[in-house]
């Protein structure tokens, strides 16, 4: 088989000439791929731009999922190939990301994903903040509002795929790696990606690395622009609002590097009550 690449969940590798294979590590079981191949085919059959779950099956030992090939490169490869076109990829992230969240949750489901303040109160409680800080932070959290919109949870660069032409479109831009797909606030799934573009830890051979760490405040600000539009100065900051919860739930990834700047947005974001 013809690896296309890995990462820390899975390898993924060429599977005929219209598929991929997504075959996870070994401490993966069953039911833990069973579950990303069913919050990935909920989000394709809602209308979300994502390859199609094609199969599940077992790999000398290991769990995968066939999905439909998408034919293209992630942004952050498109960067690394095209850098004159860094806030051109910006403001497409920012348009794709408004686009999937104006799928809401069919009411007559009674809820067809996960609920994000569920999935956000069991990585907070779990999360290595002391008791004190954590209630206070659970407290504040209970005052934000619930969403039903589509929510990726762990939107940022690297799964959005698109074809490579120029100029960039929405239209031709698909986003992969659905495991942390849930239904709640649009605001809070911002706020994790401007966590990820502002303060995350970018490794070492990331392609495009540099163009990234020098422009990352622009870079956030284009993709905010282009995600808001003309919206209403609250919804600016209710987004800033959910900085502390989005990262106490990083907190919970174990991103050793990541922790002194996440301990301080916590702090400043409560702070800020």
């Amino acid at each position: 088989m013809l690896r296309l690449g890995q990462g820390r969940e899975a390898e993924v590798y060429a599977w005929g000439e219209s598929f991929v294979l997504k075959l996870f590590w070994p401490e993966f079981s069953r039911e833990d791929v069973e579950l990303e191949a069913d919050l990935a085919t909920k989000v394709w059959a809602a209308g979300a731009p994502a390859p199609k779950v094609e199969d599940l099956l077992e790999v000398e030992g290991r769990w995968g999922i066939v999905y439909e090939r998408i034919f293209g490169v992630s942004l952050i490869e498109y960067v690394w190939q095209n850098p004159d076109q860094l806030f051109d990829t910006a403001a497409l992230l920012g348009l794709l990301h408004r686009r999937l969240h104006q799928i809401s949750s069919p009411r007559h489901t009674g809820g067809w994903l996960p609920s994000q303040r569920e999935r956000f109160l069991q990585r907070i409680r779990a999360s290595k903040l002391d008791e004190a800080l954590r209630r206070d932070l659970l407290a504040y959290m209970g005052g934000l509002p619930e969403g039903s919109a589509l929510c990726h949870g762990d939107f940022h660069p690297d799964n959005v795929l698109v074809s490579g032409q120029v100029p960039l479109s929405s239209e031709n831009a698909w986003i992969i790696d659905w495991p942390n797909a849930v239904q709640g606030n649009p605001l809070a799934d911002v706020a994790r990606t401007g966590l990820l573009l502002l303060y995350s830890a970018l490794p070492p051979n990331l392609p495009a690395r540099r163009e990234l760490l020098a422009r990352r405040k622009q870079f956030y600000q284009v993709y905010l622009e282009h995600y808001f539009g003309s919206a209403p100065k609250a919804d600016w900051e209710e987004l800033e609002a959910w900085m502390p919860v989005v990262a106490a739930v990083r907190l919970r990834e174990g991103i050793e590097e990541e922790e002194p700047t996440l301990m301080r947005l916590i702090r400043r974001g409560l702070r800020r009550r």
